[in-house]
């Protein structure tokens, strides 16, 4: 794989989501409060739920089972 090709799967991706009527008014109010757009919010906020997990995975015991290895960590990434 090229240098070129693997800077390109880097670029930011867009994804279509559903969402109820009350999580939307949710987020358009808090946007508004924040001075953001919505689609930025969400992202923020799905990285930041993500980073949340991740420091859970990594904390854990490693005698618990996980889905993500013996040792129950997760290689890391930057969201």
């Amino acid at each position: 794989m090229n240098d070129r090709f693997r800077v390109l799967q880097r670029q930011p991706r867009r994804i279509s989501i559903t969402l109820s009527y009350y999580v939307h008014e949710a987020l358009l109010s808090r946007s508004e409060e924040e001075g953001c757009s919505v689609s930025n919010l969400c992202a923020f906020l799905l990285e930041d739920a993500l980073r949340d997990q991740q420091r859970e995975v990594v904390a854990a015991p490693a005698t618990l089972a996980h889905p993500h290895g013996a040792n129950g960590r997760v290689k890391g990434r930057a969201f």
